[in-house]
């Protein structure tokens, strides 16, 4: 699998808080993982980013636990809209570097706390790798004018850690999707998305919205793990 290939080749740096990593983070919910992958996801990142402070090497591996979660509900019925019925294809939505995790512009227009900048940082960074190993994994970039970076012939170069912005986004194509082909209310997960794309974030909480998940589990409840 190629998402645990990449957490196996990570270098480990400090297994310190492995296991303090695991006690807090592994009995957190995590609906749309198994078990075991929660639990390799968290002991392969605590050891690669043990040097950094507690509080933000929890938040990144509980940022990558959702997004996770999220891209796994995404690919479940929202994307194969993208396929289909892009209305912009072949690029769609992904026309800029959305994965970058603050612009000039987010970091002119809220303030944000330096905890939420530090976290933001590694995320950066492991953007980087996470990209960087599936180009050398045979992912092929699809090259064009104002293409996102990460945009490859068969989609996202992340699976873990794509940015806020590029996770919760749907377009309206999905949505209108979304409404017509699901027997469920998806009021709540679509609200939740908007609410979470379109707040600025400020504090390390603001990366994810736990509501997303859960309104996720009322719709694609064969998904859980």
């Amino acid at each position: 699998m190629a998402i645990e290939n990449w957490l196996g080749s990570l270098a480990q740096q400090d297994h310190t808080h492995v296991d303090g990593d695991l006690e807090a983070l592994g009995g957190l919910t995590h609906p749309f993982l198994t078990d075991q992958c929660a639990v390799n996801q968290i002991q392969c990142l605590s050891g690669h980013l043990g040097a950094l402070k507690r509080v933000v090497r929890r938040q990144v591996i509980s940022y990558s636990l959702y997004i996770r979660q999220l891209d796994r509900i995404l690919d479940a019925g929202p994307r194969s809209v993208c396929g289909a019925g892009c209305p912009r294809p072949p690029v769609g939505c992904c026309n800029a570097d959305h994965y970058v995790m603050f612009s000039s512009l987010d970091l002119m227009s809220a303030q944000r706390s330096p905890l939420a900048l530090h976290m933001g940082h590694v995320i950066g960074t492991l953007q980087r790798l996470e990209s960087a190993h599936s180009l050398k994994q045979g992912q092929k970039l699809r090259p064009g004018p104002g293409y996102c970076q990460c945009l490859a012939e068969d989609g996202c170069t992340m699976r873990l850690f794509k940015s806020p912005r590029c996770a919760h986004y749907l377009c309206g194509t999905i949505r209108q999707a979304m409404q017509d082909q699901q027997e469920a209310d998806v009021a709540p997960f679509l609200a939740a998305m908007s609410d979470t794309i379109g707040s600025p974030v400020t504090s390390t909480l603001g990366f994810m919205n736990p509501e997303v998940i859960s309104a996720a589990a009322d719709i694609y409840g064969s998904l859980l793990a």
